[in-house]
C-alpha cells in the first residue's frame, strides 16, 4: 500500500497558505474546538473530557491515501471501543466558499462506506474553521493527518495515521512520553520550514536539495514531500514530473483525486514551460476520459489554455465547463455561477 499524504488539490487557487503556515499549534497544547463540524455518523466529540483519549483524523473524499486508511481507523475503533473516541473530519472539499453541497457529497460517501467506516465522521464548515484551527495552526498541509488528544485534553501526538497503532497503547497506559514527542515534532518542523520557504520563493532546485537532505536523515518523511517534489519537478525537470505522475497514478489505481491534485498544479501555476502545460493538458484529458467531475477538469483545461496564451481555447473549455456543470447533478449552483464568472472574465480578456 502506498503510504503517502496528499495536499489541497485546487482548481482556482494554490495552497491557501496551509503548508507554509507557521506552526503555532504543537504537541502539549490544548486541543482546539470541533464546534464548527457538521456530523454525519457516530457520537460527536463536542468537547474533550478529562480522563478520556481521542483521535481526530483529517481527511477528504478526493484523497486516496485517506480512503486507504479507513479500514485501519475502523480496526482501531473496534480494538479500543470504550477507550478511545475516533473522529474523521473531512476538510478542503471545495474551493468555492459558497458551495455547501460538498457536505451532501461527504454524507453520501460515508453512507456508501457503511460499516467499513465504523467511527464518528463529520465535515468542516465553508470557512474551513476546523482546518484552520488544527491543520493550518500546526503548519500542516497534507492529509491524512492524525491528532491524539490525551487524558488531560492536550495534544499528545500528531502525525500520519500509521503511527497510531504504537502511540495509543502508550497514551492509554499513561506511559507515552509527550515531551519526547514534542521534541521530535520541533525537530521535524525545523526541518520542514526551510523547504516551505524555498517553495514559497520559487527556489525549486534548493527545495529539492533540502528535501533530499532531510529524507536521507529521516527516511520515514519521504512520502510527506510528494506534493512539493511534484510541484518542483514540474518547474525544473518535466521528465521527473512525468515519471512521478506515472508512479502516483499506478499507486492509486488511477483514482480521480490524484488526477485532480496533479492537474491543479498546471492550472494554478502561471510560469511553466509550454511543454509543461502541454503535459498538464494531457493529464487533464486522461481525467476527462474517466467521465467524473468533468466540469472541474474542463475548468482546469481552460486555465491551462489561458496560461498558454490561447484565449480562444480557454473560452471554449470554459464554455464546456459551464455546460457540463449545468448538466451534472453533483455540481453546486454557486460553483456553476463561479464558472460563468470565469467564462465572462476570459471573454473580456480580464481572466
Amino acid at each position: 500500500m502506498m503510504k503517502t499524504r496528499l495536499f489541497l488539490p485546487t482548481i482556482a487557487l494554490a495552497l491557501v497558505g496551509a503548508s507554509s503556515a507557521r506552526a503555532d499549534l504543537t504537541i502539549g497544547d490544548p486541543a482546539p474546538s470541533l464546534a464548527h463540524v457538521t456530523w454525519f455518523k457516530g457520537t460527536p466529540a463536542k468537547s474533550f473530557e478529562k480522563g478520556k483519549v481521542y483521535v481526530v483524523e483529517f481527511w477528504a473524499t478526493w484523497c486516496e491515501p485517506c480512503k486507504e486508511n479507513i479500514p485501519n481507523l475502523t480496526a482501531l475503533a473496534h480494538k479500543y471501543a470504550g477507550q478511545v473516541s475516533i473522529s474523521g473530519i473531512s476538510i478542503w472539499e471545495s474551493t468555492d466558499h459558497q458551495d455547501t453541497s460538498y457536505q451532501k457529497r461527504v454524507a453520501a460517501f460515508v453512507d456508501k462506506e457503511g460499516d467499513k467506516m465504523d467511527y464518528t465522521v463529520g465535515a468542516d464548515d465553508l470557512a474551513a474553521s476546523t482546518a484552520n484551527a488544527w491543520m493550518k495552526a500546526a503548519g500542516e498541509g497534507g492529509i491524512p493527518m492524525s491528532f491524539v488528544i490525551g487524558k488531560d485534553g492536550r495534544i499528545a501526538w500528531m502525525g500520519h495515521a500509521q503511527g497510531l497503532e504504537s502511540v495509543l497503547p502508550q497514551v492509554l497506559s499513561d506511559k507515552f512520553d509527550v515531551q519526547a514527542a514534542k521534541d521530535r515534532r520541533t525537530t521535524e518542523v525545523e526541518a520542514i520550514r526551510p523547504v516551505q520557504t524555498a517553495m514559497a520563493a520559487k527556489q525549486y532546485v534548493k527545495a529539492l536539495t533540502l528535501i533530499d537532505q532531510i529524507v536521507a536523515k529521516r527516511p520515514n518523511m519521504d512520502r510527506y514531500y510528494d506534493y512539493d517534489r511534484y510541484t518542483a519537478f514540474v518547474h525544473t525537470d518535466l521528465a521527473k514530473a512525468k515519471a512521478m505522475s506515472a508512479r502516483l497514478i499506478k499507486a492509486s489505481g488511477g483514482e480521480i483525486g490524484v488526477y485532480q491534485m496533479m492537474s491543479s498544479v498546471y492550472a494554478t501555476q502561471t510560469d511553466l514551460s509550454i511543454e509543461g502545460y502541454r503535459y498538464g493538458m494531457s493529464l487533464i484529458q486522461e481525467a476527462l476520459g474517466k467521465k467524473d467531475r468533468a466540469y472541474l477538469f474542463l475548468s482546469m483545461a481552460g486555465a491551462v489554455s489561458r496560461s498558454m496564451h490561447d484565449g480562444k481555447q480557454a473560452i471554449d473549455y470554459a464554455e464546456q465547463a459551464v455546460e457540463s456543470a449545468k448538466n451534472d447533478p453533483h455540481a453546486p449552483a454557486p460553483f456553476v455561477e463561479f464558472l460563468k464568472r470565469t467564462l465572462e472574465s476570459y471573454r473580456s480578456g480580464k481572466g
